[in-house]
C-alpha cells in the first residue's frame, strides 16, 4: 500500500519503506508510526523467549534454539518496521522472514538425524538454503519489490508445510497431526486477515471513523496477522520438536511429548495407565 496523504507527521518523518500499511500513521502516538501493527509483534517476541527458556529446561536439542531465535528476530524486526516505516527497518523484518523459514526447512529435513551426533547433517541442503538466503538478500536489496519477498517467502512456507505433511504420513503421529492442523488453521486465518487488510483498506478506514475509538484497534487486520501467524509459526516449532523426539525414541524422557499451556509449551507425559 502506498503512502497516504491523510497520514499524520511523526517522529520518524515520511516513510521510506516500500510498503505503508492500512493503519493510519502516527494516529495514536507521535513516536510510533503504526501503534497496533507495532505492539501486536509482542506475539512474536514474548512466546519465543518463553520457548527458549522452556527448551533449555526440557533439555531439548540446541537446533531448536535457532527456530525460536529467528521468530524473535522477525518480531523485533517487524516491531522496528511498523514503528518507523523506514526502509532499513523493513529489511530488518523481511529478510529474517526468509532466512528463518530456510532454517525451518533445514530442521524439518534433519528430523531423523541423531541429535547428539557431531556431524553436520544434510550438508548439501544446508549449503543450498544458505545460498538461497544470500542470493535473495542481494537480489532484494538491488530490486526492492515487496512482491518478490512475498513470493519467495510463500514458496518457502509451502515447502515447509509439505515437509510436515510428509512426516505426519511417514510417522503416523496423531499428536503431530493435531499440532499441524492447529498451526495451519491459525496461520491461514492470519493470512486471510492480511489479505482483507490489503484489499479492503478503504472500507476498513471508513469503518474506523464510524465506530468508538476503543473498538478501532480490533479492525487492524494486519495486527491480527502478526498474532495468528506468529502463533502458527510458534506451534510449528513444537511440531518440529515433537516429530524429532517421536522418531528418536532412545532420547525420550517419558512415554510421549504432549503440547500444554494452549500450545505454548510441550512436556514429557507418561500416558501409560497404572494398574
Amino acid at each position: 500500500m502506498a503512502f497516504q496523504e491523510f497520514n499524520l507527521p511523526g517522529y520518524w518523518g515520511k516513510p521510506t519503506a516500500t510498503i505503508d500499511w492500512c493503519e493510519k500513521n502516527y494516529e495514536v502516538n507521535y513516536y510510533v508510526a503504526e501503534m497496533w501493527n507495532t505492539v501486536s509483534n509482542l506475539m512474536m517476541i514474548i512466546p519465543p523467549m518463553w520457548g527458549i527458556w522452556d527448551m533449555k529446561k526440557q533439555k531439548f536439542a540446541q537446533r531448536f534454539f535457532f527456530c525460536y531465535f529467528f521468530i524473535m528476530v522477525v518480531g523485533f524486526g517487524s516491531w522496528a518496521f511498523h514503528m518507523t516505516l523506514l526502509y532499513e527497518m523493513q529489511l530488518f523484518d523481511e529478510l529474517p522472514m526468509v532466512w528463518g523459514t530456510c532454517y525451518c526447512i533445514y530442521c524439518l529435513s534433519i528430523v531423523k538425524h541423531d541429535m547428539k551426533s557431531k556431524i553436520i547433517p544434510n550438508k548439501l541442503l544446508l549449503l543450498l538454503l544458505t545460498i538461497i538466503s544470500i542470493v535473495f538478500a542481494i537480489v532484494y536489496l538491488s530490486w526492492p519489490q515487496p512482491l518478490l519477498q512475498h513470493i519467495c517467502y510463500g514458496i518457502l512456507v509451502a515447502i515447509s508445510l509439505a515437509q510436515e505433511i510428509k512426516l505426519i504420513i511417514e510417522f503416523k503421529c496423531t499428536v503431530c497431526k493435531r499440532m499441524f492442523i492447529v498451526a495451519l488453521v491459525f496461520y491461514l486465518f492470519g493470512f486471510f486477515l492480511w489479505n482483507i487488510d490489503n484489499i479492503f483498506c478503504k472500507n476498513l478506514t471508513s469503518l474506523r471513523e464510524q465506530i468508538p475509538v476503543l473498538l478501532q484497534p480490533f479492525t487492524q487486520m494486519h495486527s491480527w496477522w502478526h498474532i495468528f501467524a506468529g502463533y502458527g509459526v510458534y506451534i510449528q516449532v513444537l511440531f518440529c520438536i515433537h516429530s524429532t523426539y517421536d522418531y528418536h525414541k532412545k532420547y525420550r524422557l517419558s512415554n510421549t511429548l504432549l503440547p500444554q499451556h494452549l500450545y505454548f509449551s510441550i512436556r514429557w507425559q507418561n500416558t501409560v495407565k497404572k494398574h
